[in-house]
């Protein structure tokens, strides 16, 4: 029964802290209007909008402003790197 009770405190203990790093990385991101992301991409209104009903972009609608996190779009230009292999 004490083994029981000591691996159920490890789980919790797990799950506290994965919670509290997934609130830490929630803060921290740093996120982008719409108009930020159609300058630097150079894209539409409507493009932006298609990509957004397509669900090829993750946002947020914040009032009646949509946000992006821009982590999403580090990542996406990091794996189209050309030679990527040289970083």
């Amino acid at each position: 029964m004490k083994a029981t009770n000591e691996f159920l405190q490890a789980k919790i203990n797990e799950l506290e802290q994965t919670v509290q790093n997934l609130q830490h990385a929630a803060q921290s991101e740093q996120w982008l209007d719409s108009y930020d992301v159609k300058t630097k991409f150079n894209i539409s209104d409507s493009t932006l909008a298609r990509y957004r009903k397509k669900e090829l972009i993750p946002y947020t609608k914040f009032g009646k402003k949509y946000l992006y996190p821009a982590s999403f779009f580090t990542k996406s230009l990091s794996k189209k790197i050309v030679n990527s292999h040289l970083l």
